[in-house]
């Protein structure tokens, strides 16, 4: 989960706030890599668009993945319950 992070002036939460975007579009991964992420981004000094960029990848790759993974389960499945083929004559 997010590290909780506020600010004085604004009293932000942004921890809650990157947990309910991340389920409104539906994207776990983002959630999961955005603390090590921006770890990372401060030590390198990245900026802010190569930080959401790497964010956005992490999403798209774990989209990527479960899709292959569900594509394979569905071929399976497929495969299995599908009648065989009388043999020729």
């Amino acid at each position: 989960m997010a590290t909780r992070r506020t600010t004085s002036t604004s009293r932000r939460d942004v921890a809650a706030e990157l947990a309910f975007l991340s389920r409104a579009l539906k994207a776990p991964a983002l959630l999961e890599a955005a603390d090590r992420l921006a770890e990372r981004a401060t030590a390198e000094s990245w900026t802010h668009q190569e930080y959401l960029a790497a964010c956005l990848q992490r999403e798209v790759v774990a989209r990527e993945a479960s899709r292959t993974v569900l594509s394979s389960s569905r071929a399976m499945t497929n495969a299995s319950s599908s009648p065989v083929p009388p043999a020729a004559t």
